[in-house]
């Protein structure tokens, strides 16, 4: 049986088998899942199952990393800022903003110097949780969960 829409393994694998805008889409919503989890107390007692912070920042990770092989340098850089930004938050792990400086060095050269989005993608910093993720991430479409929520 194979992931549903909208998750964060069906998003992973489409990005480490280089289908881009396919990990776009499907990041995008996990990560929209997330954030409409996070929005309202109201909301976050409502949504059953709650999403896990760490897949959430995954998720917004892997994403930087679908926009840059997609060659959208502005919005992988834009989001990558944005991760780091957020400081010490339960939603942003120090792992993945240890990623995020690394990754943001690198986006920053590669806009000073162009270089095809290939070679960015190779000089990104390997990051380990993409691999766990395989196995033990969630597999579930969050979004009929949290939309039956606000109802």
């Amino acid at each position: 049986m194979s992931p549903p829409h909208g998750s964060l393994r069906a998003g992973i694998t489409a990005l480490k088998q280089e289908r881009y805008l396919e990990a776009i889409n499907l990041l995008e919503s996990f990560c929209y899942c997330c954030s409409i989890q996070g929005s309202s107390p109201r909301q976050r007692e409502r949504s059953r199952p709650k999403l896990d912070p760490e897949e959430c920042a995954l998720a917004r990770v892997a994403l930087v990393i679908a926009y840059q092989g997609s060659g959208d340098l502005e919005r992988s850089t834009a989001l990558c800022q944005e991760l780091l930004e957020q400081g010490e938050t339960p939603s942003t792990p120090p792992w993945a903003r240890e990623w995020a400086a690394q990754a943001l060095a690198t986006l920053k050269q590669a806009a000073e110097h162009p270089m095809p989005p290939e070679e960015v993608m190779a000089r990104l910093p390997v990051l380990q949780q993409l691999e766990a993720c395989q196995p033990r991430c969630s597999s579930r479409d969050p979004a009929p969960y949290l939309l039956k929520a606000t109802h």
